[in-house]
C-alpha cells in the first residue's frame, strides 16, 4: 500500500527531478536511519560476530535490493517502459520457485493459481501502461540489463528471506550502512553526478522527493518485516501488486485515464491476492 501511494506523490510532486538526483537524495535520507538501526542493533542485540552465516546473507540480500533498482534505472533510460516495466515485474516468480525448491516452502493450489495470477496481470499492465506511456524504442543493452534485473530481484529475495530467519529484522537493516555507500557512490559516479544533482535547490520537488524516500523507507520495513514472519513464495508475489494503488490513486487523485483492459487487470491481481491469502 504504502509502495503505491509513494508513486502517486511522485507522479503529482516529483516530476521535474531526474533519476540521479532522485537516487542522491534517497542515499542522503536514508543512510542516516539506516546508521541509527544499526547502532541500536549493536547495543540491544549485539550478535552479529555469533551469526556470520546470516550477515552474509544479509549482505547479499541488500545488495541485491539496492543495486538492482539502479539497474533497473539504467534499464529504463536504455529502452522503453514497456519491456523494462513488463520482464521486471516478473522478477517474484523465480522467487516463489527457488522459495519452494531450495527453502522447502509450500503451496496450496490455490496459493500457486493466485501467484501466478498476480505475476501474469502485473506484467501485462506494467507493459499497458508503459506503452501508452513512452514510445521507446528496443535495446538489446535495455534487455540486457531488465533481465539482469529480473535475475537479481528475484534470486536476491531468497538471500533475503534466508537472512531474516536467523537476524532479527533491525540486525538486516542495520547492514545497509556498509552496501549504501559503495552502491550509490558508484552510480552516482557512473552518471557524473554534479554537486547541483547531489544537493539542489530547496524546491516543491525536493521537498516531494524527501517525502517519498521516508515513505519509501517505511514501506520496505514492512516488507521485511512480512518476509520474516511469512513464506517468500507469497510474500513477493504479494507485494508485486502495490502497482494497483499507484494506478487506482492515479485515477482518483490525478484523473489519469483508466482503460477497460486495467481494470479488468485490476480485478484479476485482486483475486489473485485473494487466492494467495487463502490459508
Amino acid at each position: 500500500m504504502i509502495y503505491g501511494i509513494t508513486q502517486v506523490i511522485a507522479k503529482a510532486v516529483v516530476r521535474n527531478l531526474d533519476a540521479t538526483s532522485m537516487v542522491a537524495l534517497n542515499f542522503l535520507i536514508s543512510l542516516p536511519i539506516y546508521v541509527l538501526l544499526l547502532g541500536c542493533a549493536v547495543i540491544y542485540w549485539g550478535e552479529y560476530v555469533n551469526h556470520l552465516e546470516y550477515v552474509l546473507y544479509g549482505l547479499i540480500g541488500a545488495s541485491t535490493a539496492r543495486g538492482g533498482y539502479y539497474i533497473y534505472l539504467e534499464a529504463l533510460e536504455k529502452g522503453s517502459v514497456s519491456m523494462v516495466g513488463s520482464i521486471t515485474a516478473a522478477f517474484p516468480a523465480i522467487t516463489a520457485v527457488l522459495a519452494i525448491t531450495l527453502l522447502g516452502e509450500d503451496l496450496t493450489l490455490l496459493n500457486g493459481v493466485g501467484i501466478t495470477v498476480i505475476i501474469a496481470s502485473m506484467v501485462a499492465l506494467s507493459f499497458s501502461h508503459g506503452r501508452s506511456q513512452s514510445g521507446g524504442g528496443f535495446s538489446k543493452m535495455s534487455l540486457l540489463l531488465s533481465f539482469a534485473t529480473f535475475l537479481i530481484w528475484g534470486v536476491g529475495g531468497i538471500f533475503i528471506k534466508l537472512a531474516l530467519d536467523g537476524l532479527p529484522q533491525i540486525a538486516y537493516l542495520g547492514l545497509y550502512p556498509f552496501i549504501l555507500p559503495p552502491i550509490a557512490f558508484a552510480y552516482l559516479r557512473h552518471k557524473g553526478a554534479t554537486k547541483a544533482m547531489v544537493f539542489p535547490k530547496w524546491t516543491v520537488p525536493v521537498i516531494g522527493a524527501i517525502v517519498v524516500a521516508e515513505l519509501w523507507q517505511l514501506a520496505y520495513f514492512a516488507e521485511t518485516g512480512a518476509v520474516s514472519q511469512g513464506s517468500a513464495s507469497i510474500v513477493f508475489p504479494l507485494i508485486s501488486a502495490y502497482p494497483i494503488v499507484t494506478i487506482v490513486g492515479a485515477r482518483l487523485a490525478l484523473s489519469e485515464r483508466l482503460a477497460g483492459s486495467d481494470l479488468l487487470l485490476l480485478v484479476a491481481v485482486m483475486v489473485g491476492i485473494v487466492l494467495t491469502s487463502v490459508a
